[in-house]
């Protein structure tokens, strides 16, 4: 008995000991400083560019998704506006349709602009649209899964999504809930559909109310293989194969948290609903990509400095840190150059272009 209680314990200790190393499960602790020895500096930029609302033509609201076509054109999602631009910041059209036909759009849309074509998601109705850079229709057709939370990015095989799985009223115990967070992959013509992964992401629910807990942000890689996911209020990147559907590793690094200050409404829905307390933000507040390199959004922000970002190459690898020394909020970066979008004192919005000097 004794003897087989020993092999018991010896398997066991095998399979813990394989697990704990396996290429899926490594995490790469990266220190408290970067590699660059001049890491923590404010990057030295140059504004090439403003645009703001032109009557008659667009106004700025809730602008967002801001993507670069291999023209130098880009786009920028708004409310009821898809707009275009050419390299010099010169408006040149608005590609959105409102309405329910063959490429118009409903409500709220998603959208990534893939080898010089666009390609919308409208979660509401789950149609999908395929656009060229003129607005021209390619194909549309309406998903059959979801509605799905995220449109992750299209690769040369694949539609990416996150469909986060709710549980139904009854089981909504006024507590922070593990829910399923499944990355599923649609074939361009949406004929096609596999699960590729499941993330989890707490989420606070209660019978009658929620509220958001961990973040989600994913970014996909340059060549389309690797989704860089964080679902973790605490500094952690995950970063999932599309193909094989394994997390090949994963990195973060030492890190200061920032403490949470209360809001009103957070002391009355504590209360109301038992929502837990929040002591501290969340570490990651974005990721971006810069060629090979991810940019990751922190949560610490200086009056001054502004916004901290973290660099880390694309094998997790911490290479740089930097403030961004603005007070905008970063859309996107390319090849040495970022858009932001920022406000003047009367809260009128503008998307900026600067260029990298440092």
């Amino acid at each position: 008995m004794l003897e087989r209680a020993k092999k018991i314990f010896i398997l066991l200790f095998l399979i813990l000991f394989n697990f704990n190393i396996s290429p899926a499960q490594e995490i790469i602790k990266n220190p408290r400083k970067a590699l660059n020895k001049k890491a923590g500096r404010i990057i030295q930029l140059e504004r090439v560019w403003q645009i703001g609302d032109q009557e008659g033509k667009f106004y700025f609201r809730f602008p967002y998704a801001l993507k670069m076509a291999s023209t130098g054109e880009f786009i920028i999602a708004d409310s009821e506006q898809l707009l275009k631009f050419s390299p010099d910041g010169r408006f040149l059209k608005n590609l959105y349709k409102k309405g329910q036909g063959p490429g118009e759009i409903e409500d709220f849309f998603l959208y990534h602009l893939f080898r010089d074509k666009l390609y919308i998601y409208v979660p509401l109705t789950r149609k999908f649209i395929q656009l060229d850079l003129e607005g021209n229709v390619i194909t549309h057709f309406k998903l059959e899964g979801g509605p799905y939370s995220d449109f992750c990015g299209v690769n040369d095989r694949w539609l990416i999504f996150m469909n986060k799985i709710y549980p139904p009223l009854e089981a909504r115990k006024e507590k922070l809930h593990d829910l399923p967070c499944s990355i599923e992959l649609i074939s361009h013509d949406g004929s096609k559909e596999r699960e590729a992964f499941v993330f989890t992401q707490k989420t606070f629910l209660a019978p009658m109310a929620m509220a958001s807990w961990d973040p989600w942000y994913s970014l996909l890689s340059q060549d389309g293989r690797r989704l860089y996911v964080c679902h973790s209020r605490e500094y952690l990147i995950e970063v999932l194969d599309i193909e094989t559907g394994k997390i090949i590793y994963r990195f973060n690094r030492d890190f200061s948290r920032v403490k949470h200050t209360e809001q009103v409404w957070e002391k009355d829905f504590r209360r109301k609903y038992n929502f837990p307390k929040i002591r501290y933000e969340p570490d990651i507040r974005g990721l971006f990509l810069n060629g090979h390199f991810i940019w990751v959004k922190t949560a610490v922000s200086d009056e001054k400095k502004g916004d901290m970002f973290d660099v880390f190459d694309e094998n997790g690898r911490f290479v740089d840190n930097f403030y961004l020394g603005l007070k905008g909020s970063l859309l996107a970066v390319q090849e040495g150059f970022l858009y932001l979008l920022e406000k003047d004192e009367a809260e009128n919005l503008f998307i900026a272009k600067y260029k990298i000097i440092d």
